[in-house]
């Protein structure tokens, strides 16, 4: 009887370390994902909740979930801009930031001036939506000139909130562009706001992959064919983790081009 309770007794505490080891791996578990063989096209929002033209803009792209586009061909991403605070209403996503990428953006494409709401279709001002499907499919049949492998893994610490060390592997070896830089984002979903001020007061604004982070850029020149990134970022307590999704994109450092792109569902 004592030796069928020893037994018992070590298969218990067998167990609880196996469960002790699977919870430990589940929390430094590891997600990665590649891009694929094609180029994936990034679509750049820039609106704000300040501005009685955004709404609209906001909700072509939030129809995009269910638009049946997958993340290997486009990734939305949602830019809140600061520049129409001052008119009522300040946008709690908003940063100066985003502004300046915007602005950026626009001299890299010789323009004098930056709007909202203002979608950019892989680094260009983009207006044509009549034709957008075709012109997110042009870009996808392309093959990728830049490699990327993204890694997430979240940090086992007892502290919050959580920690994520994110990792990305870059290969330009079969790119013409010498300069290259490297963005990591993080967005999230299913969003909205009470609008008590400004343009848009009395309205309840929904938002999708909106921009919570932006990190970069990273550079990467040749004749450095291979590279990799390591940063580690901590999630706000605001952010819901299953709305979240980590995206790395690589551009042209002098034209603003995004060459290729990445997502990752937190």
């Amino acid at each position: 009887m004592k030796k069928l309770l020893l037994f018992v007794l070590l298969a218990v505490s067998v167990n609880l370390q196996a469960q002790e080891q699977a919870s430990n791996l589940s929390e430094s578990s590891i997600k990665v994902v590649k891009s694929p063989g094609n180029r994936v096209a990034i679509l750049e929002l820039y609106t704000s909740e300040g501005c009685s033209s955004c709404p609209p803009a906001d909700r072509f792209l939030s129809a995009l979930k269910d638009a049946g586009i997958s993340d290997e061909h486009l990734i939305p991403m949602a830019f809140h801009v600061t520049y129409w605070d001052y008119i009522g209403w300040k946008d709690r996503f908003a940063k100066k930031q985003y502004d300046q990428r915007q602005r950026n953006q626009a001299q890299k494409q010789k323009k004098s001036t930056v709007y909202t709401p203002q979608f950019m279709l892989s680094g260009d001002d983009y207006r044509s939506y009549a034709s957008f499907n075709r012109d997110v499919n042009k870009l996808a049949v392309q093959l990728a000139m830049v490699n990327l492998e993204l890694s997430v893994r979240v940090l086992p610490d007892d502290k919050q909130p959580e920690k994520l060390l994110l990792k990305l592997k870059s290969d330009i070896s079969a790119s013409e562009i010498k300069d290259v830089g490297f963005y990591i984002a993080i967005t999230e979903s299913n969003l909205s706001s009470n609008i008590e001020g400004g343009e848009n007061e009395g309205e309840k604004l929904r938002h999708d992959f909106v921009v919570r982070e932006l990190l970069g850029p990273y550079f990467q020149s040749k004749p450095n064919l291979l590279n990799q990134i390591e940063q580690t970022i901590t999630l706000s307590s605001e952010w819901k983790k299953q709305d979240l999704n980590i995206v790395a994109f690589a551009e042209n450092l002098h034209t603003g081009e995004v060459l290729q792109a990445v997502s990752l569902k937190y």
